[in-house]
């Protein structure tokens, strides 16, 4: 759903210098907090508004309730050759996930392939995030989460399943291919912000608590989300939860808590990580040939529209980031009002940061 409607622009910096005041307030490590902090905005500032900045009151939230370990630090408890699990030590979910990615990309560059199964971490905000990381060390990352139930099993009426994310990169001789997306109809977040907004959704996106399509986003999240590509995507949903929770060796659908959760509880949330290394394969020069004219065929592919060039995954959100860039990252009033609530209750040496 659109979110640059008129709102209040904000640089980059300034959000990033709120997030990381925000969170240490909550006695999050600097460090620690700088690493959060750049997720949400890179999820901001590439046009992924529903993960980005709107998550923040969330995340302060949990940790002022101690649902998040605020001084967490996720460590490898299992590893073999190419694979590893890592507790997240209930630390925010960007920070366990960052040391996922990193462990993921250190096998892959000694075995030419990592897996890394990741348990007890919180929601990881902007999928893509992580992916890039292993692109700018040379490397194919691709990523996944469980989550909260959203998503009914084919044929049930009652959310058991979350819409896991998929993200994937892969590193070409100039940008990378970048590839991230929610497997429902629409993600839970965009929901999260119609609602926020006051704002309908399209009759297809979900069903409310009785099974029903529903244009009410606040029935819908009582409701569940529908896959994308109905049973086709069903099936890869629980594909999915198998590589995220089944071999974390975590909590597993349905009993992943809900980030709306007022209990204090961990949310016990599962991700995988896998690293792959070009070079394994085949000469770097190769592989970027390979891979930039498989890009270029298909940007030259005939057209639908003459008037609408053939884009790839991943250039139009460049395009909004840059733009972001320039001009500053819109907010909308109702979100600000919500980040400025949050840190005045929660963390008030910020507040005054935006």
């Amino acid at each position: 759903m659109p979110t640059d409607h008129p709102a209040t622009r904000y640089p980059a910096a300034r959000l990033h210098e709120f997030s990381v005041a925000a969170l240490r307030s909550l006695d999050v490590p600097t460090d620690h907090a700088a690493l959060v902090a750049d997720c949400l905005v890179a999820a901001s500032l590439h046009g992924v508004d529903t993960h980005g900045m709107a998550r923040l009151p969330t995340y302060l939230r949990r940790l002022a309730q101690g649902a998040i370990n605020a001084r967490g630090e996720p460590r490898v408890v299992r590893e073999f050759a190419a694979t590893a699990v890592v507790d997240g030590d209930n630390a925010l979910g960007p920070l366990a996930g960052h040391v996922g990615m990193r462990e993921a990309i250190e096998r892959a560059r000694r075995f030419g392939v990592g897996y890394v199964a990741v348990r007890a971490s919180n929601h990881f905000s902007y999928a893509a995030w992580y992916c890039e990381q292993a692109a700018a060390q040379g490397m194919m990352g691709l990523c996944s989460s469980g989550g909260e139930p959203t998503v009914a099993p084919w044929g049930g009426r009652q959310a058991f399943f979350t819409n896991s994310p998929l993200a994937f990169a892969a590193p070409t001789s100039t940008d990378p291919l970048v590839v991230d997306l929610a497997t429902s109809v629409s993600s839970r977040g965009n929901i999260l912000l119609a609602e926020l907004l006051g704002q309908p959704i399209p009759a297809d996106w979900a069903l409310d608590a009785d099974g029903q399509p529903t244009t009410d986003p606040a029935l819908a999240l009582k409701g569940s989300v529908l896959p994308m590509g109905g049973a086709k995507g069903y099936a890869l949903i629980v594909a999915l939860e198998v590589l995220n929770s089944v071999l974390a060796d975590g909590v597993m659908a349905p009993d992943v808590k809900s980030q709306a959760a007022q209990d204090g509880l961990p949310a016990g949330v599962p991700h995988c990580f896998i690293a792959i290394h070009p070079e394994a394969m085949m000469e770097r020069a190769a592989y970027l040939a390979r891979i930039d004219a498989l890009l270029e065929r298909a940007r030259a592919a005939p057209r639908a529209d003459p008037a609408h060039p053939i884009r790839l995954p991943g250039e139009r959100r460049r395009q909004i980031a840059a733009e972001r860039a320039a001009a500053g990252i819109p907010l909308p009033a109702k979100l600000v009002d919500e980040l400025r609530a949050a840190a005045q209750r929660y963390a008030a040496p910020a507040a005054p940061l935006l």
